[in-house]
Protein backbone atom coordinates (compact mmCIF):
# COMPACT_ATOMS: atom_id res chain seq x y z
CA UNK A 1 0.00 0.00 0.00
CA UNK A 2 1.72 3.14 -0.98
CA UNK A 3 -0.11 6.61 0.57
CA UNK A 4 0.93 9.75 -0.69
CA UNK A 5 1.35 12.86 1.49
CA UNK A 6 2.15 15.10 -0.71
CA UNK A 7 4.57 15.24 -3.93
CA UNK A 8 8.06 15.10 -1.41
CA UNK A 9 6.68 12.44 1.60
CA UNK A 10 4.70 9.21 1.27
CA UNK A 11 3.99 6.42 2.93
CA UNK A 12 4.55 2.67 1.80
CA UNK A 13 3.42 -0.45 3.41
CA UNK A 14 6.09 -3.75 3.03
CA UNK A 15 5.73 -6.82 3.96
CA UNK A 16 7.36 -6.44 7.35
CA UNK A 17 6.70 -2.69 8.36
CA UNK A 18 5.65 0.64 6.92
CA UNK A 19 7.90 3.49 5.71
CA UNK A 20 8.39 6.96 5.39
CA UNK A 21 9.63 8.17 2.10
CA UNK A 22 10.58 11.09 0.56
CA UNK A 23 11.45 11.83 -3.36
CA UNK A 24 14.59 11.95 -4.32
CA UNK A 25 16.57 12.37 -7.88
CA UNK A 26 19.01 9.55 -8.31
CA UNK A 27 21.71 9.76 -11.77
CA UNK A 28 19.14 12.14 -13.25
CA UNK A 29 16.09 10.09 -12.07
CA UNK A 30 13.46 10.36 -10.25
CA UNK A 31 12.83 7.59 -7.25
CA UNK A 32 11.51 7.48 -3.39
CA UNK A 33 13.85 6.33 -1.04
CA UNK A 34 12.94 4.99 2.56
CA UNK A 35 14.27 7.17 5.71
CA UNK A 36 12.02 6.18 8.43
CA UNK A 37 10.49 2.62 9.53
CA UNK A 38 7.75 1.99 11.65
CA UNK A 39 6.50 -0.78 12.87
CA UNK A 40 2.90 0.72 12.68
CA UNK A 41 0.34 2.77 10.20
CA UNK A 42 -0.06 4.56 13.55
CA UNK A 43 3.43 5.44 14.34
CA UNK A 44 4.34 6.31 10.35
CA UNK A 45 1.02 8.91 10.10
CA UNK A 46 2.38 10.74 13.40
CA UNK A 47 5.55 10.97 12.30
CA UNK A 48 4.43 12.60 8.93
CA UNK A 49 1.92 14.48 11.23
CA UNK A 50 4.77 15.77 13.25
CA UNK A 51 7.39 16.01 11.19
CA UNK A 52 4.91 18.67 8.90
CA UNK A 53 4.19 20.51 12.23
CA UNK A 54 7.34 20.71 13.34
CA UNK A 55 8.81 22.23 9.78
CA UNK A 56 5.71 24.48 9.60
CA UNK A 57 6.65 28.56 9.77
CA UNK A 58 3.84 29.57 12.05
CA UNK A 59 5.03 32.30 14.75
CA UNK A 60 2.71 32.86 17.67
CA UNK A 61 0.38 30.22 19.41
CA UNK A 62 -2.49 31.43 17.71
CA UNK A 63 -0.87 30.57 14.54
CA UNK A 64 0.84 27.70 15.71
CA UNK A 65 -2.50 26.33 16.94
CA UNK A 66 -4.50 27.29 13.61
CA UNK A 67 -1.48 25.33 11.40
CA UNK A 68 -2.07 22.46 13.89
CA UNK A 69 -5.77 22.46 13.06
CA UNK A 70 -4.88 22.57 9.60
CA UNK A 71 -1.87 19.48 9.23
CA UNK A 72 -4.76 17.51 11.56
CA UNK A 73 -7.19 18.18 9.15
CA UNK A 74 -5.18 17.94 6.02
CA UNK A 75 -4.06 14.30 7.20
CA UNK A 76 -7.83 13.23 8.24
CA UNK A 77 -8.56 13.91 4.24
CA UNK A 78 -5.34 11.84 3.43
CA UNK A 79 -6.25 8.89 5.15
CA UNK A 80 -10.48 9.19 4.60
CA UNK A 81 -9.19 9.36 0.74
CA UNK A 82 -7.22 6.11 1.15
CA UNK A 83 -10.13 4.45 2.79
CA UNK A 84 -12.56 5.09 0.33
CA UNK A 85 -10.39 3.55 -2.30
CA UNK A 86 -9.22 0.81 -0.81
CA UNK A 87 -12.74 -0.24 0.11
CA UNK A 88 -13.72 0.36 -3.48
CA UNK A 89 -11.01 -1.62 -4.91
CA UNK A 90 -11.92 -4.63 -2.13
CA UNK A 91 -15.63 -4.28 -3.87
CA UNK A 92 -14.41 -4.84 -7.19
Amino acid sequence: MIIPINDKLRIRGTELCWNLEKAITRKGKPEWMAYKFFKSLTGAVGEACQRDIRLHPATGLTDAIQAVDEIVARYARIFDEALNEAQSRRAA
